[in-house]
């Protein structure tokens, strides 16, 4: 009896059996990388394999602790204790909902597909969470069969796959987060819905989206995709338009917006908002075109470095008098810019990432799509598809060879050799810098050397002390350094550093003097003095106004600087210094103000600090914050001058 092979199997079925047997070859072989949001995501898997519900309970974590080990002590201790205490606000990625239980932050959604695989993988003895990989893979096997659909060749479908592998997929595949299957479900839905498989993929965005909410802008682009790969020359706008509206991409696309909907649902009935992250997490005066350049063009985790073959090949494909590939890319890249933009808020811009950011990944496939429907109808050149594998083989090579918080190879060449021709956004350079993925503060310096030489500093001139961190105590930055403004009241200053003497003598009235309540008295309008370590030892003001008074004797005080961190990121405040109104400013982003002869008098500084929003920071937080005190310094004459 003759043995059943590859090559006598119906052809519908060799080439999903044949992608099926490798990609479960790669599970098998793939060790998963804690990568991402992978404290949310292990102990949500774990909670739902355990008891079927998504709330995380203090066995999921000693569960989880077991299988992980060490790996997230720190995290996992600070999420217990609060649990444990009952408190409100609990580690970051963590929030309670309406009765009180504990969530992760992002949807349960990709837990909950892990979860299968992750008691079945725990029952035979595998490590459990390959889990992670086994569902990034099993999407990847959706778009291997959207591909051939698409195609309507195997071959085609496997160079597809190879593409969407060196475009970025090899980087994230492995990760115990979402990137890869929001990537490869995202491209199968525009796949899919342009093939005349409407329905499929539909549901297949909303499924993506469940993780990254912004792919809901599939819903308006894939038909206009659709539309441009249709359009019939001579037929006329309306006739185009009508072909389209028929009932299968209707009701796909109805269905794909219910299935977005539902973490939009638990959203609104836990939470009251519709995205618990965009409330807690992001902030909209952070989006503007220092982030977009980055998101396109760093040199640390930008789309350029990222995919280099993948942008010049549709470049070149759209060169020709072709209206219908530019109409097709024109609406690509606004699909690409609307999922790029809303990614702009977020609060953490040098997150994870392997070589571009995850969000780059992700939303470069409206462009990955561009090429592949191209290349469809045409024969392949062989020299561009081989030029494309090429530069984008070397991008992922480059992309695997640092790690997020130290610069790019390709970075720190350029800061050697034209330090004056890269200016990251603050928070790429400060943490990178600093080789830590944490918060971008204002009072530190981040000072960029090599071999000891300091070539390029990041300061806020909000930071009292950055002169004399840079050039000693007394003297300060020449003026004509060469400086570059960035965002936020950060600026660089590109060496060689010249420092020059100080024109003003400075003092500074920080926590201790607070504390003490000698030369500085608290009046109305303030909270409790908090001791929080480095950066966050200070007072909130609590209600519309907060008043102090500085006993600065005999100094003639020419300006002050007012240091701190306003709630969420955001907020302006009206000083007033012994009765004379300087304006409404926005302090943690702002120089010293100049004060008029006007505003001293005697040996005391009569200050009024009243804030445009002040609000409550929770449910259980009564006050009404709006602007963290740090320090004050006050800037005068020397004596002589008087």
């Amino acid at each position: 009896m003759m043995s059943t092979t590859a090559s006598t199997l119906p052809a519908p079925w060799r080439f999903p059996l044949l992608l099926a047997l490798l990609l479960a070859v790669l599970v098998a072989v793939l060790p998963t990388d804690y990568r991402g949001d992978s404290v949310e995501y292990t102990l949500d898997t774990v909670a739902i394999a355990s008891h079927g519900t998504p709330d995380i309970r203090l066995d999921d974590i000693a569960r989880t602790r077991a299988l992980l080990g060490d790996a997230y002590r720190a995290p996992f201790d600070e999420l217990e204790r609060g649990m444990r205490a009952g408190d409100q606000d609990l580690y970051a990625a963590f929030t309670r909902g309406k009765d009180g239980d504990v969530y992760p932050i992002h949807f349960f959604g990709y837990p909950l597909l892990a979860a299968a695989p992750f008691k079945l993988f725990e029952m035979i003895g595998a490590p459990p969470f390959k889990a992670f990989v086994a569902v990034n893979l099993a999407a990847v096997f959706v778009l291997g069969l959207a591909l051939r659909r698409f195609f309507g060749s195997e071959r085609r479908a496997w160079a597809g796959l190879a593409l969407f592998m060196l475009c970025g997929g090899v980087l994230f595949w492995r990760w115990s987060s979402p990137e890869c299957l929001s990537a490869a479900l995202l491209l199968a839905a525009m796949l899919y819905f342009t093939a005349g498989a409407p329905l499929r993929g539909a549901m297949l965005a909303g499924l993506a989206s469940w993780q990254n909410p912004t792919i809901l802008f599939f819903f308006g682009f894939a038909p206009l995709l659709k539309l441009c790969l249709d359009w019939q020359r001579g037929a006329g706008l309306m006739a185009n338009l009508r072909a389209q509206v028929n009932r299968a991409n209707i009701v796909g696309l109805a269905a794909g917006v219910a299935v977005f909907s539902v973490p939009v649902l638990f959203n609104l009935y836990q939470y009251g908002v519709p995205n618990i992250i965009a409330r807690k997490f992001s902030d909209p005066t952070l989006v503007g075109g220092e982030r977009l350049l980055s998101f396109f063009f760093d040199l640390n985790q930008g789309m350029a470095i990222g995919l280099p073959g993948l942008i010049a090949a549709v470049l070149l494909l759209c060169a020709r008098k072709d209206l219908r590939a530019r109409s097709v890319l024109s609406v690509a890249l606004l699909f690409l810019l609307a999922l790029a933009v809303p990614a702009l808020a977020v609060l953490n811009w040098n997150s994870d990432a392997a070589g571009m950011m995850r969000y780059v990944f992700w939303s470069s496939m409206p462009l990955l799509f561009v090429l592949l429907a191209l290349l469809r109808d045409r024969a392949w050149p062989l020299p561009l598809v081989a030029g494309v594998a090429a530069l984008q083989a070397l991008a992922m090579l480059h992309a695997a060879s640092y790690h997020y918080t130290t610069f790019s190879p390709l970075a720190r060449q350029v800061l050697a050799h034209a330090p004056g021709l890269y200016h990251p956004e603050p928070e790429i350079f400060a943490e990178r810098t600093a080789h830590h993925d944490n918060y971008i503060r204002a009072d530190e310096v981040y000072v960029y050397r090599i071999d000891g030489a300091p070539v390029k500093a990041l300061l806020n001139v909000a930071n009292a002390g950055a002169d004399a961190a840079l050039c000693g105590a007394g003297a300060m930055l020449a003026p004509d350094n060469a400086f570059i403004d960035a965002t936020r009241g950060w600026r660089y200053v590109d060496a060689p550093l010249r420092c020059a003497a100080g024109e003003l003598v400075q003092r500074s009235f920080q926590f201790d003097d607070l504390k003490a309540g000698a030369q500085v008295e608290l009046g109305q309008g303030w909270s409790g003095l908090e001791a929080n370590g480095p950066g966050w030892n200070g007072v909130w003001s609590n209600g519309p106004r907060s008043q102090l008074v500085l006993h600065v004797d005999t100094l003639q005080a020419q300006q002050i600087l007012v240091s701190g961190a306003y709630l969420q990121n955001q907020g302006r405040t009206r000083v007033r210094v012994n009765g004379v109104d300087l304006g409404w400013h926005q302090l943690d982003r702002e120089g010293p103000l100049s004060l008029p002869p006007a505003a001293v008098q005697g040996g005391r500084l009569a200050i009024e600090l009243e804030h445009e929003s002040p609000r409550s920071p929770g449910a259980s937080d009564p006050r009404q914050l709006a602007f963290f005190l740090r320090e004050i310094n006050v800037r005068a004459k020397p004596a002589a001058q008087k």
